[in-house]
């Protein structure tokens, strides 16, 4: 970011729709040396712009909130560098934790989510990351893909403008972007799209040999594919029937825990989406079992078997959010320019690459699952 440039390493979040960083003198720079991976000094850049003094503003469902300037500058992502890219700088904030690293985030999702347009309608939108992308000449369409690969790996791919047939097996499937009806209280927005909403139909739960140990039929709930949160959240009743099902426990210190030798089991979470015939998704229990960061004083229960986090909970009143523990055995190609997205089974840890320029509309999709309209609840970002 700037001229000359500034290094960051900023999180993908499919689930917002700005970009936002880490103002140097910030308290969690400075008083919590918490931005390790980069902060964002303004003086020090002949490109950068203050447009909007204290009106940048955005809330995330974890309780996070940020507070700050409008900027433009510089943005240098792969081969791309987008000039006057509008951005938010971080001058205030409020976390739940002070110790954590201070991250900012690249909010990829539809203009209509920006924190602007909730706040003061949608004359106030102004181009986002995808769309300066396509206005500056880098890519055809506003549509990018994403694979995250395996828990294990360190390394994932977004493809602004493009496909990898070589990250998915057998062919992408297109399920329409659900429109929203409802939104947060003060919100100028009305039936945007704001976040990838699609339908989930059914999902099961199968044992190694393929044997189905519990399933849910005909659910037509929404769900967000949202990249920016690191969970999966489902209806309450579902989740607590599936946390039963692995073994999980509820601890006061560590939240939902499960054995960490369930990362050996062969059982599978397998989620149909759009209709009864719509594309299923086979997600291996071991991308559910997260081992608790570094740092932490290792949680054992009372057996002296290791405990890990279970990566999938109950929603409760917000959104049915679909995060990394689910994307990453997902290949999904987001289409903002027609309003759909299309997802197959990733392959995980593949080297090599063909990549498919996607111009027109997505490139090797074979059918919709249209599914039914669902009634939508806003998520991501509010006033």
């Amino acid at each position: 970011v700037g001229s000359p440039p500034q290094e960051f390493s900023l999180q993908l979040d499919t689930g917002s729709s700005d970009i936002w960083l880490p103002w140097e003198r910030s308290t969690q720079c400075l008083k919590n040396n918490a931005c390790t991976n980069g902060a964002y000094d303004p003086g020090s850049s002949t490109s950068y712009k203050n447009i909007a003094r204290g009106d940048f503003e955005i809330a995330y469902v974890d309780g996070t909130e940020i507070a700050g300037d409008y900027i433009t500058d510089v943005f240098a992502i792969g081969d791309a560098t987008v000039k006057n890219m509008t951005m938010g700088v971080a001058t205030q904030a409020t976390v739940n934790c002070a110790s954590c690293p201070f991250q900012g985030i690249v909010g990829v999702g539809y203009p209509a989510g920006e924190s602007i347009a909730h706040t003061d309608g949608p004359e106030s939108i102004y181009p986002n990351l995808i769309n300066q992308l396509k206005n500056q000449g880098y890519i055809s369409s506003l549509a990018y893909s994403l694979w995250l690969n395996d828990l294990e790996s360190e390394m994932g791919e977004i493809l602004f403008g493009a496909v990898d047939t070589n990250k998915y097996s057998g062919k992408l499937v297109s399920l329409p972007v659900q429109p929203e009806s409802e939104f947060s209280a003060g919100s100028r927005m009305s039936h945007s799209l704001t976040s990838f909403n699609v339908v989930l139909d059914n999902l099961n739960v199968a044992n190694g040999n393929d044997v189905i140990q519990y399933s849910q039929k005909d659910m037509a709930i929404p769900v967000i594919l949202d990249s920016g949160t690191t969970l999966t959240y489902l209806p309450d009743p579902i989740a607590r029937d599936i946390a039963k099902g692995v073994g999980a426990t509820t601890d006061p210190d560590y939240g939902l825990v499960v054995p960490c030798s369930l990362r050996d089991s062969n059982a599978t979470l397998n989620f149909g989406f759009g209709n009864p015939g719509g594309p299923v998704i086979r997600a291996e229990i071991s991308q559910f079992v997260l081992p608790f960061p570094d740092g932490y004083p290792a949680p054992r229960f009372r057996s002296g078997v290791a405990a890990c986090n279970w990566g999938l909970l109950g929603s409760g009143s917000d959104p049915n959010l679909f995060g990394d523990t689910f994307l990453r055995s997902a290949y999904v190609v987001y289409d903002l320019e027609h309003n759909q997205v299309a997802i197959a089974q990733t392959v995980f840890n593949v080297t090599d690459s063909n990549v498919v320029e996607i111009v027109s509309g997505i490139p090797d999709v074979t059918s919709t699952a249209s599914g039914v309209q669902v009634t939508q609840t806003a998520t991501g970002n509010s006033p």
